[in-house]
């Protein structure tokens, strides 16, 4: 399927059930790759849409998406909408947690490169600084300087008293 006509049925998908409706139109169509390419586009509401049927991917038919995880690793740097970023970190995070992504040293430091940037970027949401946060944590067993990073922006956010931001960090620091 071509991007554009991926993203004009990406935008007919409304109402209930919307990130199952387009995970199903991926199965469907068979274009779970054009999706990641999408996701990496930073084409707006389409990037989200997409990085959103990709990360529905991965929690629904895990195998599938194993099939595509190199793709998804190489595009990872890539995303820039936060929507999509948001979606993407999260899945990274799994994928590392239950090394289905083992990253040697180098990419490893690719990783938490990419975080770091992303992380201090502005308008960057408590909700995607979850994810990319806790890389940082589950990677500083491998690259050292990203635990350092990490108390950085730990000490960093300290100054944002949210209920949220403080849950993170007392999460983080365990």
């Amino acid at each position: 399927m071509e991007q554009d006509e991926l993203k004009e049925r990406l935008a007919a998908i409304t109402g209930e059930r919307m990130k199952w409706r387009i995970v199903e139109l991926l199965l469907r169509e068979s274009c779970v790759a054009e999706a990641m390419e999408l996701a990496a586009s930073g084409q707006g509401v389409a990037s989200f849409r997409a990085a959103w049927g990709v990360s529905g991917i991965y929690e629904c038919d895990k195998a599938l998406f194993l099939q595509y995880r190199d793709r998804f690793v190489s595009a990872f740097p890539w995303v820039s909408h936060h929507g999509a970023r948001r979606e993407y970190g999260r899945v990274m995070l799994r994928l590392l947690e239950h090394r289905e992504y083992c990253p040697d040293r180098v990419a490893a430091e690719q990783l938490v490169e990419t975080v770091c940037a992303w992380s201090i970027e502005p308008g960057v949401k408590l909700s995607e600084k979850v994810w990319y946060f806790s890389i940082l944590k589950l990677l500083s067993r491998q690259v050292e300087w990203g635990g350092e990073m990490l108390q950085q922006f730990v000490e960093m956010s300290q100054a944002d008293s949210s209920p949220g931001m403080r849950v993170l960090l007392r999460r983080l620091g365990e």
